[in-house]
């Protein structure tokens, strides 16, 4: 990836020397694109620039470096539980990070979650596995669930879950 080449070459002198010493090398050995390689080598900056702002605009997660990322929830299965029971929960969503948690949410009850494990953490596609242990006495009704991201960044998809 170029940016992280011209970046590594900008703060690391050991890879400064080896590309004094052999600049077609150190770019191969960094897995850059010809037309990459080539830019640098002749010190184009327009093109280097251009090659930039293609790179970046292929990533996905160039939205999330550049803007903040909507933590998005988007379903839950199952959907509901009983009181007393274990769930194990699945839910879908964008941009959940690993140390996502989740609670259900009603009138100031809350029943967290366990997480169990994060798909595709910080992507579009992330999926949340956890565990919900229904205490006995909770209040019948339908809750809204709660996605938690370490950073405080957080989504909700209301009437997601009902305890009966």
């Amino acid at each position: 990836m170029l940016l992280h080449f011209i970046s590594d070459l900008i703060r690391n002198p050991e890879l400064q020397r080896q590309f004094s010493k052999d600049p077609d090398g150190t770019m191969s050995k960094a897995n850059l694109s010809e037309a990459q390689r080539e830019a640098l080598h002749k010190g184009q900056l327009e093109s280097v620039m251009k090659l930039l702002k293609t790179e970046l605009a292929s990533l996905e997660m160039f939205a999330v470096v550049w803007v903040k990322a909507v933590v998005q929830v988007n379903s839950a299965t199952p959907s509901t539980g009983s009181c007393g029971n274990t769930v194990q929960l699945r839910v879908a969503g964008d941009f959940f990070t690993t140390g996502t948690f989740a609670a259900l949410k009603l009138s100031g009850m809350d029943v967290p979650a366990v997480t169990q494990s994060v798909e595709n953490p910080g992507g579009r596609g992330s999926v949340l596995h956890c565990t919900l242990n229904l205490p006995a006495n909770a209040p019948i009704g339908v809750y809204d669930l709660a996605v938690v991201n370490p950073d405080g960044h957080y989504g909700i998809l209301p009437q997601a879950f009902t305890i009966d």
